[in-house]
């Protein structure tokens, strides 16, 4: 009788599989910082507990960027080697006290982080017409992508039996990088949480899942807020005035500006409606800006820089690799997610932009030890004493 086959068990992990990074100490400074002035669970200062914060955190953003760790038993068993103790945490680490410590971590802890490093990111001199350049640091794109999680995170249940998160972003889209964030339950609607976080001043572009609520937009106009957002084919108004187009506007594919009152009757907000070619189907946008401040031609070009934000998306889970949960409380998750975030920003902060495939994979290359940091510096053009100063 043949022998069944043994069960299927990840390789062990070595040491010579991990090296040396110093963005986690950057990252254990910026931590320490934050700490001063935000109250921590008393556990944390309870003289018998051996693990603390920064060495949960920082063992946590090692298993995130260092591609040989998938699992949090792979990790606890990593932090039994002396080089890691050395440079990630203090200490072995045991299962059941990492696993316990997710519940005690505070996830707005590491949203402060997170806003910090957002204050210290470069500005993108690239991206974006001039045209567009008082709307810098205010133009956000709203959206939220959806993050599949394990089956035994049952708190996650989404529907069809599906387990899943949401995370809600607002995205600087001329300067390139995520100004605020939040995880949620899957089943929150986008436009709850954008009402919630909606800031004074801001200038929003959304989706046409943020144009389906009539009253909202009123809302947002009377809180001072500015926007650019799609309606679906099947949305109804009432013309109220054609603006003349521009021969810029025509080359641009508008077909229609003007002003019109949203619904059926017009009893909706009055708003600027612009039509615009798209790829496959017209492009309906509305919009609160006035005619000398924003043409036709450009609010159609704010729409589709909107794309930058799903392109961030794509970036943070297909390039930066986040699809491996070593967490799996709710608590855990948003830090999970938090972490990833802080380290991409890092990331950023280091190289000056995001770091494409052939970047990410020379990254985790140096971080499995078959790279040097000179090859590192080089391959994210960080070159000289002051480049390698800031990665190690």
């Amino acid at each position: 009788m043949a022998k069944s086959l043994p069960a299927h068990r990840e390789p062990a992990i070595s040491q010579n599989q991990l090296h040396s990074w110093k963005l986690v100490e950057d990252f254990r400074q910026r931590l320490v910082q934050a700490t001063e002035s935000y109250p921590l669970h008393a556990s944390w200062e309870d003289p018998r507990r051996l693990l603390q914060l920064a060495d949960y955190l920082s063992l946590l953003l090692m298993g995130l960027l260092n591609p040989s760790i998938k699992t949090m038993r792979g990790l606890c068993a990593a932090s039994q080697w002396q080089r890691v103790q050395e440079e990630i945490c203090s200490r072995p680490v045991s299962l059941g006290s990492f696993s316990e410590a997710q519940a005690m971590v505070d996830p707005a802890l590491l949203g402060l982080v997170f806003q910090q490093l957002v204050e210290q990111q470069p500005v993108a001199q690239s991206f974006g017409d001039v045209r567009l350049a008082k709307y810098r640091q205010v133009l956000k794109a709203v959206d939220s992508t959806l993050w599949y999680v394990l089956p035994r995170m049952s708190w996650a249940l989404w529907r069809s039996g599906q387990k899943a998160v949401r995370l809600h972003v607002k995205f600087l889209i001329l300067e390139q990088h995520v100004s605020q964030a939040e995880l949620s339950h899957a089943n929150l609607c986008e436009r709850k949480q954008w009402k919630k976080s909606a800031q004074k001043g801001d200038f929003y572009v959304g989706d046409r899942n943020f144009g389906e609520d009539y009253q909202l937009l009123r809302w947002m106009q009377q809180k001072g807020c500015g926007f650019v957002v799609r309606l679906r084919q099947v949305s109804q108004w009432v013309p109220e005035q054609a603006l003349p187009l521009s021969q810029t506007d025509r080359a641009a594919g508008v077909s229609w500006d003007g002003w019109v009152r949203l619904g059926k009757n017009g009893d909706g907000p009055r708003v600027r409606l612009v039509r615009v070619a798209g790829a496959k189907e017209e492009l309906l946008l509305v919009s609160d800006r006035q005619p000398e401040e924003l043409s036709a031609e450009l609010v159609g070009l704010i729409y589709r820089y909107r794309w930058q934000v799903e392109l961030f998306f794509r970036w943070l889970k297909c390039i930066f690799g986040c699809r491996h949960w070593l967490l799996h409380s709710p608590e855990g998750a948003a830090v999970q997610i938090y972490t990833a975030l802080i380290a991409a920003q890092l990331l950023v902060l280091y190289g000056g932009q995001k770091p494409n495939k052939r970047q990410m994979e020379l990254i985790q290359m140096y971080l499995l030890g078959w790279a040097t940091l000179q090859e590192l510096c080089a391959g994210l053009k960080l070159s000289g004493p002051a480049g390698q100063k800031k990665l190690n």
